[in-house]
């Protein structure tokens, strides 16, 4: 028979998977959705969870990991490394608002435009505090050449990628949000559904069934991908403005409040883009006759 090689990790897997080639059976398990046992026989070590994989295996229930080829792996550090300068930059800004807060009296508002980062470099401080307030001030300029550059990288993608410019037509939705949308769900023909879709966003509830009681939980779980999620979320202040989502999203948000509302409506988002790239249909913001 042919070998099996199961890996549980996901570190180095592409590099595991190029060196043993065709020779033997790849399969990545993803442990986060396999059962757990009963709380008597929760004990962990390495013996334990390989027998556990191995049985769920040779029942067919092993539950498997999305391996994204390489050009889909390419695409998702670009956009991952843009976010990341993202975050840096804002850490940077919360610090020098901090400092500003606890250390003088100075004014903190408008500070990122090209006036306020004028008034930062004039302030008279200290000798210390005035080189560490030029440093941050140097790194934030960095910070932004830097993703300025991926951004730039990201619309070259963009201009050759027909579903991102579809998905950027959604109004709210711009070029970095269409081109970071479209890297997180990968190849469309891995979800069977819409619904699957839904679920791996981290926008379906929770569901609990007693008899006949049924509790719907909050969203998220085993797989998420919260930065999808956030993208989503974050467009959807003038997604819901739409003329086919705007009537969903006030008679939810007049029974549930707005934030309940724009979860809805991005559930609804995530079904408009599973049919534009299973379809491969334009977006029509206007609602359904």
């Amino acid at each position: 028979g042919k070998v099996v090689w199961i890996m549980e990790s996901t570190t180095g897997w592409a590099r595991i998977k190029e060196l043993i080639g065709s020779k033997v059976q790849f399969v990545m398990a993803n442990v986060l959705q396999m059962p757990l046992p009963p709380k008597a026989y929760r004990r962990k070590s390495d013996k334990i969870d390989t027998g556990r994989i191995l049985r769920e295996f040779l029942n067919g229930s092993l539950p498997r990991s999305y391996q994204p080829p390489a050009w889909w792996r390419e695409v998702r550090r670009l956009v991952d490394s843009r976010q990341d300068l993202v975050e840096r930059q804002t850490a940077v800004k919360n610090w020098i608002v901090h400092f500003l807060h606890h250390e003088t009296w100075q004014k903190r508002d408008g500070l990122w435009t090209q006036k306020g980062m004028r008034y930062l470099r004039a302030l008279k401080l200290s000798p210390s505090d005035r080189m560490v307030l030029d440093l941050k001030l140097l790194e934030l300029d960095q910070l932004g050449e830097r993703r300025q550059a991926m951004e730039g990288a990201m619309q070259k993608l963009h201009n050759q990628w027909p579903e991102a410019q579809w998905v950027d037509e959604v109004r709210g939705i711009g070029m970095v949000t269409a081109v970071s949308i479209l890297a997180h769900i990968g190849p469309i023909d891995r979800f069977g559904t819409a619904e699957d879709l839904i679920s791996y966003a981290g926008l379906a509830p929770g569901h609990r069934r007693s008899d006949q009681t049924a509790h719907n939980g909050r969203i998220g779980g085993g797989g998420t991908d919260s930065h999808l999620r956030y993208l989503l979320i974050e467009s959807m202040q003038w997604v819901c403005q739409i003329p086919r989502y705007r009537p969903a999203f006030q008679r939810a948000a007049a029974k549930h409040g707005t934030n309940i509302a724009r979860i809805i409506v991005a559930r609804m988002l995530l079904r408009s883009i599973f049919k534009m790239l299973h379809a491969g249909v334009r977006f029509n913001q206007m609602p359904a006759a």
